[in-house]
C-alpha cells in the first residue's frame, strides 16, 4: 500500500466540494453513472478493433447495491477499467484543470449558488465526497494483470494498493455520511435514476425487494431502473399519440392535453433530437407571465441529463414551451458559462424556434378553435416576441390575433384580407388600457360610418409591440386617433363647406389655442366626425400615442413634451354655445371657463389625467348649478 498527496489544486477543489459548493448534492449519482457510461462506450470502441477485448463479459451494464444499515452505496460497471498509472492520473489530479482560474470559478460558483457546476468542470467523480466520508475504488483494466484499490476521505491524501478483483471494470464503494443516509434507500435511488439517468444507453440494474400481494418482502430480484430508449429518440411512426400525451403530462405537470407536439431528428451541420410541446391551456402550477422564471427544455448530452431548464435553447418569449433536446455535439462537461456562448446551442436554438413558429402557423390555419384557446393564455408571450425578435418579427406578428371594432377576432393577415381598399396599404388600430376605454373614443365614429374595421390593442404589452411593429407586409400601422387617417376623399361641395366653416371658426379656434396652454396644443381644428363628443385630442403624424407616453413615464423614462391636435365638433351644441359667447365677448370669463372645461373633458375621454382636478370639479359644479336654475 502506498499513500499519495493530492495535487494542491485538487485539494482545494475537494475542500470546496465538501463544504457544500453544490447545493443539490444528489447529483453525485448522475455523475458517477455518467462516468461509467462513458467508459463503457470506450470499451465498445476498443472491441471494434480488438475482437477478443471483451472476452466472455460482453453484456454491458451498470449495477447498484445499497446497504441501508451500514450506509454504503456501491456502483459497479464492466467498462475499460484503469491500470495504476491511469488511477493516479484520473483520481489523483483534476486533469488539465488544476489552475488558479479553475479554482476561482469554483469559488465564484459557490458565492452565486450555481447549481449546475459539478460535471461541467470535469470534477464529476469528486462530487462523491459531498455525500460520503470515504470512497473506495476497485478497478481492473484489460491492459493490466493486476487490479488496484484507491481509497480516500477526500481531504488531503489517497492510498493505492493492489486488489483481488479479477473481472474487468470498476467498483465504487461510497460510505455515505449520516446527513445523507437517505441516499441509500431503494426508493431514493430509483427516484434519482429516473430523474437524471433514465435514458442512459446502458442498463442500470439494482437488487430490489420482491414483495407478494400482501406487501410482504419475500426476497430480492435484479431490476432494471432505467428505460434506456427515450421517446424522443424513437421514430415518429413508432410512437402512439397517447404516448406523446402521457409524456407531456409527466414532463410539464400539466394535466391538460397540449395544443401540439414537435418531434424532430436533425442530422446536419449540428445533430440533435428533440421533442417539444406547445400547451393549450394555462398550467396552474407555473406562472408563464414571469419572464424571470426558469424555462427551457431539458438538455441531454449522450443520454445524460445536463440541465432541467436550458434557457439557451429557446428565446424567453417561448418560455411556455416544454420538452427535451438531446445532442452529442457539445461536451458532457461543458460549463453553464460556456453554454451561454456555445455556437452549437445557438444553431439548435434557431432551428427549434423556427419549428415552433411553423407549428403555430399550422395550427392557426388548420386548428382554429384550439389555437384560439392557446392564444387566450399565451398571446402575451407571442407579443413579447414581436418586440424582442427583429429577425422574425413579421412571422411572429402573423401568429397573433386581435379583437376588432366590428366584434371579430382577426390576425393581421385576416385583417388585410378583409380590407376593401388594399391599395391604401394601411392597418388601423386604436390603443388603450382596456376595451372599454378604446371603444369610448370619438375617433371611431368615422370608421363605423365607413364600415372600416379597427384593431383593438388593449393589452399592456401592446404598447411595446407598437414601438417596433410599424409595418406589416408593407402595410403601415396607423392609430385611429392619428392625423394620418383619411378614410375617404371629400367631394368638391364638402371641401367648399369645410373651407367656409374654417373661416367662420378661425378666430374662435385661435382664441381656443391661446386659452388652452399653447405648449400642449400644436393646433386646433374642426372635425365633424367626432360622434357626440364635444372636443377630442388627436396625435400628430409621427407623434407618440398618449398611452405609450404614459407607459414610458411610468417606467421612469424621460419623454419629450408631446403636443397634440385639439379638435372641436362643430355639430355639438356646447361648441355652438361657446362660439355664441365668443361673438358677444371674446374676453368673457364664462367662455374661458367653458374652454378649459371642454379641454379637460377631452383629456378624460382618452383616459388621461386632469392636471388641476379641484378646479375642474369647481367648474363642473358651477355649470351644474346654472343648469338647475
Amino acid at each position: 500500500m502506498s499513500q499519495h498527496n493530492f495535487e494542491a489544486e485538487t485539494g482545494k477543489v475537494l475542500e470546496l466540494l465538501t463544504h457544500s459548493i453544490y447545493s443539490n448534492k444528489e447529483i453525485f449519482l448522475r455523475e458517477l453513472i455518467s462516468n461509467a457510461s462513458d467508459a463503457i462506450d470506450k470499451a465498445r470502441i476498443k472491441s471494434l478493433t480488438d475482437t477478443n477485448y471483451l472476452g466472455a463479459d460482453s453484456e454491458f451494464q451498470i449495477t447498484l447495491d445499497a446497504n441501508t444499515e451500514k450506509n454504503i452505496l456501491i456502483i459497479q460497471d464492466n467498462w475499460v477499467g484503469m491500470n495504476e498509472e491511469e488511477l493516479h492520473k484520473n483520481l489523483g489530479t483534476i486533469a488539465k484543470s488544476g489552475t488558479k482560474d479553475f479554482i476561482e470559478k469554483l469559488q465564484k460558483a459557490k458565492e452565486n449558488a450555481d447549481n449546475n457546476l459539478i460535471g461541467q468542470f470535469g470534477v464529476g467523480f469528486y462530487s462523491a465526497f459531498m455525500v460520503a466520508d470515504k470512497v473506495e475504488v476497485e478497478t481492473k483494466s484489460n491492459d493490466s494483470d493486476t487490479a488496484f484499490k484507491w481509497t480516500s476521505d477526500g481531504k488531503s491524501a489517497y492510498e493505492v494498493s493492489t486488489s483481488d478483483k479479477t473481472s474487468r471494470g470498476t467498483t465504487i464503494r461510497l460510505y455515505i455520511d449520516e446527513a445523507n443516509k437517505d441516499l441509500t434507500a431503494e426508493w431514493k435511488i430509483k427516484e434519482l435514476i429516473k430523474k437524471y439517468s433514465n435514458y442512459v444507453a446502458v442498463p442500470i440494474k439494482m437488487q430490489v425487494e420482491e414483495k407478494n400481494d400482501k406487501g410482504e418482502v419475500t426476497g430480492n430480484k435484479l431490476e432494471q431502473l432505467n428505460d434506456m430508449k427515450s421517446i424522443w429518440t424513437k421514430s415518429k411512426t413508432s410512437v402512439k399519440e397517447e404516448e406523446y400525451k402521457e409524456f407531456y403530462k409527466t414532463l410539464s405537470m400539466d394535466f391538460n392535453e397540449p395544443l401540439a407536439h414537435i418531434h424532430n431528428n436533425v442530422e446536419w451541420i449540428v445533430s440533435y433530437k428533440s421533442l417539444l410541446y406547445i400547451p393549450k391551456e394555462k398550467n396552474m402550477f407555473i406562472n408563464m407571465d414571469d419572464p424571470n422564471r426558469e424555462f427551457g427544455p431539458k438538455l441531454y448530452v449522450k443520454n445524460v441529463l445536463i440541465l432541467d431548464n436550458c434557457k439557451d435553447l429557446l428565446p424567453v418569449w417561448l418560455r411556455f414551451i416544454s420538452g427535451v433536446v438531446e445532442t452529442s455535439d457539445i461536451p458532457l462537461n461543458v460549463s453553464r458559462e460556456l453554454l451561454q456562448s456555445n455556437a452549437t446551442l445557438e444553431k439548435i436554438k434557431k432551428g427549434l424556434t423556427k419549428k415552433v413558429m411553423s407549428e403555430l402557423k399550422k395550427n392557426l390555419k388548420n386548428n382554429p378553435e384550439n389555437y384560439d384557446a392557446f392564444l387566450k393564455n399565451y398571446a402575451m408571450q407571442l407579443k413579447e416576441g414581436i418586440y424582442y425578435e427583429s429577425e422574425n418579427r413579421e412571422e411572429i406578428a402573423s401568429l397573433v390575433k386581435f379583437e376588432t371594432l366590428q366584434g371579430k377576432t382577426l390576425s393581421l393577415d385576416e385583417y388585410i384580407e378583409n380590407l376593401e381598399n388594399k391599395e391604401d396599404k394601411k392597418i388601423y388600430f386604436i390603443a388603450g388600457k382596456s376595451k372599454q376605454e378604446v371603444l369610448a373614443s370619438p375617433y371611431l365614429a368615422q370608421f363605423k360610418e365607413n364600415n372600416t374595421d379597427v384593431l383593438l390593442f388593449c393589452d399592456p404589452v401592446d404598447q411595446f409591440t407598437l414601438q417596433v411593429l410599424k409595418e406589416f407586409k408593407e402595410f403601415k400601422l396607423i392609430s385611429a386617433t392619428s392625423d394620418e387617417v383619411k378614410l375617404k376623399e371629400k367631394t368638391q361641395e364638402e371641401e367648399k363647406k369645410n373651407e367656409e366653416l374654417k373661416k367662420d371658426f378661425w378666430d374662435f379656434l385661435e382664441l381656443t389655442k391661446n386659452t388652452i396652454w399653447s405648449e400642449k396644443i400644436e393646433k386646433v381644428e374642426l372635425n365633424e366626425n367626432l360622434w357626440n363628443a364635444l372636443w377630442a385630442l388627436k396625435t400628430p403624424e409621427n407623434g407618440m400615442d398618449p398611452q405609450m407616453e404614459k407607459m414610458m413615464k411610468a417606467m421612469g423614462q424621460e419623454v419629450p413634451a408631446q403636443k397634440r391636435i385639439l379638435e372641436l365638433n362643430p355639430n355639438n351644441s356646447l361648441v355652438s354655445a361657446m362660439k355664441e359667447e365668443f361673438s358677444k365677448d371674446l374676453k368673457s370669463q364664462k367662455l374661458s371657463e367653458m374652454m378649459n372645461y371642454a379641454y379637460n373633458q377631452a383629456v378624460l375621454l382618452e383616459w388621461g389625467e386632469v392636471e388641476n382636478m379641484p378646479e375642474f370639479i369647481a367648474t363642473l359644479n358651477k355649470f351644474a348649478g346654472e343648469y338647475l336654475k
